[in-house]
């Protein structure tokens, strides 16, 4: 049974959850309030739970009316201007966060920045730069005042000074570790520490505060402070969460340690459960939006697992510390698994192995950094040995055959992870929850559990085999999104490039609903490069949401200014995130794993001039060995007219703008010669394909698929020969529905619209295997 703080704690922060959230009218909140006043003279328990969710409501509500007045909120697109104080220097990606004190509309509150000068960290400024929205403010022009600089942001300077001086290219890491600061992390080292199940290291949580207090522990009772020890380590740890600027999960176990500090000299022994309320009832009350942090109760989840699992090797008397750690470190990843997954769409079931290995020597390496603070290079030498192991445990376990497994984040994803605690919880049982309880009863209902269990598990989670193994081959699939473009491409060595990402409505989301499921199901997290071959819906639709829950090296696009809210919301999402951005111009080339990208199309003296987005629209010319492909945007005649004496011979021809009437001429696919043409397309109202443009196509004897006829379409080659396959299943769940469709259906019947009978491929050679020739 939970105590009742724990239970006034959970009631507080569900309300606090609903008015944040749902967005409670006023009115609700004080029938809330009055009933849990009659509930608490006839049953004072309920009566304090339900007025204290209606206080949690209540402080919601209020804390999302005083949000509708921050900048973050109040600017729109376009030109502003504030006096800001900087929180740290902007980093190798140029951003970081600032508070406004005065700004445009007199409206205050933290926005994020991206500031490509020097500026030191907690200077105050005035700003003027371009909002892109969603509380990103590119700044162009900085005046520094001359205001006293906070003493927080001035000892964090120093400590970032001088971690670039001890650390040099593993500074980034160094900051993540000790000051929570991530922006300096490689983008392949943070997908790295996620695939491993170790993201906790590089983002401050309990586990530095826990590190740093025991340590300082430790060093107390050296020097003889014995029981007085307690007072100064408790001080000494709230200066550090100070310093880091209160976190929520920083500042819970700061609060814990000053509980069980407090228990510990009374001699009182308080239960876990009441200390973790209290801590999180204080986050709350400081911080509401607290309560919609991932982060928050990702580290309470920790908490709770890690509990769990310590009493379940003390009933089954396992008294060896390797043993006990273990179960510590499954239980943490059993506890916070649904989270991840809901919230993130990953699951790291290596992390129970890789903390086994990496917190020990974070342990080592946290303290080591502060030390090599004053003892300068051979302390840091040590230091730096540590972290390298740490990233080399890292790199270990994410490249373990299953280390991370992804999926599409949401509850569909969720639910195989709940069901698998919820049955961790039903084995070890006599918890007070629901599930335990289930254990009285019949076992063939313990066995239906199972079943479902499992058919959820396959369904939702495992992967097909095809989509985890390695690639040795270039592939390229042309995904259907509807009526626009998303095209992926993966080298050999698994790296991944992403051309457009469909449309967006209010209804549908290609990127999340297509393009982000896709890269789950493939054990894809980052993105090499993004290519936007213009800002129309149709293919950048899905792109900001595909930026914001992938990792993302490069972002390539026309750079016609567009200025319609989704232009802007790419905009702030690239801002945001740090990524680099380029302007795609005619003549670059860019070269990932032997395949060649070189732009064809637009020229800057075209975008200059041309008004259009569809023909400032990129064109890409692929090329991988003997084997080429020409991936053309929504170009027209006129773009195909300009590059006509420019293009090559191509196997593979993407045809511009969905195969509308005004593209894919005659004397365009004389000079290409493609053997295979993709149309990405889908239900429209613009006569998408055109008759004339599949009649052109047909006369050249080139074989047609069509993303509407058939699904998504994937090529693969060598470099010599190259196969076009469409209509495969690439799920489980999809594969046994395929099988039931088949049984099911009569023998003259075709389900090639449903995607389970493919069509039979097309394999084809591009070149002589001795001497290679671009054109045919």
């Amino acid at each position: 049974m939970l105590p009742p703080i724990a239970r006034i704690a959970l009631a507080y922060g569900a309300g606090l959850w609903t008015g944040l959230v749902l967005l409670v009218p006023d009115g609700v909140i004080w029938m809330v309030a009055a009933a849990g006043a009659v509930l608490a003279a006839m049953r004072p328990r309920v009566g304090v739970l339900i007025g204290a969710a209606a206080i949690g409501m209540l402080s919601g509500v209020w804390r999302v009316e005083a949000e509708r007045f921050e900048c973050a909120t109040v600017w729109r697109a376009g030109p502003v201007s504030a006096v800001l104080r900087i929180h740290d220097a902007p980093g190798v990606q140029a951003t970081t966060s600032g508070t406004v004190l005065h700004g445009t509309g007199g409206c205050r509150g933290v926005v994020r920045l991206r500031i490509e000068r020097p500026v030191p960290a907690g200077a105050t400024l005035l700003a003027v730069g371009i909002a892109r929205g969603l509380g990103v403010v590119r700044v162009h022009h900085v005046r520094l005042l001359p205001r006293p600089r906070p003493w927080r942001f001035r000892i964090r300077a120093v400590i970032q000074r001088r971690i670039r001086a001890l650390y040099g290219a593993r500074a980034g890491l160094v900051d993540a570790l000790v000051l929570g600061r991530r922006d300096d992390v490689p983008p392949g080292l943070r997908q790295t520490f996620a695939d491993a199940g170790l993201a906790h290291l590089l983002a401050i949580s309990g586990l530095h505060v826990g590190i740093l207090s025991s340590w300082l522990l430790l060093l107390l009772r050296r020097i003889g402070l014995g029981e007085h020890r307690w007072l100064p380590m408790i001080a000494l740890t709230w200066a550090y969460v100070a310093l880091l600027g209160a976190p929520a999960p920083a500042t819970r176990a700061a609060g814990f340690l000053s509980l069980y500090a407090v228990a510990r000299v009374r001699q009182r022994h308080p239960p876990l459960s009441a200390i973790v309320a209290v801590s999180l009832l204080v986050i709350l009350a400081i911080d509401p939006r607290a309560a919609t942090s991932v982060g928050l109760w990702l580290s309470i989840a920790a908490v709770l697992g890690t509990s769990w699992g310590t009493r379940v090797t003390s009933r089954l008397r396992w008294s060896h510390p390797v043993a006990r750690l273990a179960a510590s470190s499954c239980g943490a990843v059993l506890f916070t698994a649904p989270i991840t997954a809901f919230a993130f769409g990953a699951v790291a079931p290596v992390g129970v192995l890789a903390n086994l290995v990496a917190i020990p020597l974070a342990g080592i390496a946290v303290p080591a950094v502060f030390l090599s603070l004053v003892g300068g290079g051979v302390v840091a030498g040590g230091a730096g040995v540590a972290l390298a192991a740490v990233e080399r445990v890292a790199a270990t376990a994410a490249a373990l055959p299953g280390a991370c497994m992804t999926g599409l984040p949401g509850a569909r994803f969720a639910l195989p992870w709940l069901l698998v605690l919820g049955a961790a919880l039903d084995v070890t049982g006599r918890d007070g929850s629901v599930l335990s309880r289930l254990r009285q009863g019949p076992r063939r209902l313990h066995r239906l559990l199972a079943l479902a269990a499992l058919g959820v598990w396959g369904g939702a989670v495992l992967p097909v085999w095809r989509g985890w193994r390695g690639v040795t081959t270039l592939e390229m699939h042309v995904l259907n999104v509807g009526q626009g473009d998303a095209i992926l491409l993966r080298t050999p060595s698994d790296r991944w490039i992403l051309v457009d990402a469909g449309p967006r409505t209010a209804r549908f989301d290609a990127g999340a609903r297509v393009v982000l499921p896709f890269l789950r199901r493939h054990g894809a997290r980052a993105l090499a490069a993004v290519f936007v071959s213009h800002g129309d819906a149709d293919h950048l639709g899905g792109v900001p949401t595909v930026l914001d829950r992938t990792d993302v090296g490069l972002v390539l696009e026309p750079g016609q200014p567009l200025g319609t809210a989704l232009y802007l919301e790419y905009l702030a999402a690239v801002d945001s995130r740090g990524i680099e951005w380029r302007v795609a111009r005619a003549g670059d080339t860019i070269t990932i794993d032997s395949l060649v990208l070189a732009v064809l199309h637009p020229r800057g003296d075209w975008v200059r001039d041309e008004f259009e987005p569809n023909e400032n629209s990129v064109v890409i010319h692929l090329r991988y060995g003997c084997f080429d492909a020409l991936l053309a945007g929504d170009v027209g005649a006129r773009v195909e007219r300009e590059l006509r004496p420019t293009v090559p011979q191509v196997e593979v021809l993407k045809v511009g703008h969905h195969g509308s009437a005004g593209s894919t001429t005659v004397e365009w696919l004389a000079e290409l010669a493609p053997e295979v043409a993709v149309l990405s397309v889908g239900p429209n109202r613009y006569g998408h394909p055109a008759p004339g443009v599949l009649e052109r196509l047909a006369a050249r004897d080139v074989a047609i698929r069509r993303t509407d006829r058939g699904g998504t379409v994937t090529i693969r080659t060598d470099g010599r020969y190259y196969s076009v396959e469409q209509g495969r299943p690439t799920t489980l769940l999809r594969s046994l529905l395929c099988r039931i469709r088949q049984s099911s259906r009569s023998s003259g019947s075709s389900s090639n619209r449903s995607g389970c009978i493919p069509r039979p491929p097309v394999i084809s050679r591009t070149c002589s295997m001795t001497s290679p020739s671009p054109r045919r």
